[in-house]
């Protein structure tokens, strides 16, 4: 029994060790992100959580990669992006009727 608890102990600190390490990252790209009016990783991704699945501009990141034969994305490169009509971002643009206040 105890070689048990201390398997599953062991696991789940490697199961930490594993994601903390991932969540850096990720939180990176979204802080570089952010000049490019990025608010979440619904900016790239078609989850709010991110990972796979992405919109027209997370899909345009990882074309270009590939044209650039880089090894890795680089967020810069956003700069360079032309959202087409009707792209999530031209609707977050738009104002947004507000609650009205109590």
């Amino acid at each position: 029994m105890r070689h048990g608890r201390a398997r599953n102990a062991a696991l789940s600190l490697f199961g930490l060790i594993a994601l903390a390490g991932a969540a850096p990252a990720y939180q990176s790209f979204l802080g570089k992100a952010k000049k490019f009016g990025a608010r979440d990783c619904l900016f790239c991704h078609k989850y709010e959580d991110g990972g796979e699945g992405w919109n027209e501009r997370g899909q345009w990141l990882i074309d270009e990669k590939a044209r650039r034969n880089a090894e890795k994305i680089d967020i810069e490169w956003l700069a360079d992006y032309k959202p087409r009509e009707g792209d999530r971002t031209d609707k977050d643009k738009e104002e947004k009727p507000k609650p009205p206040s109590r």
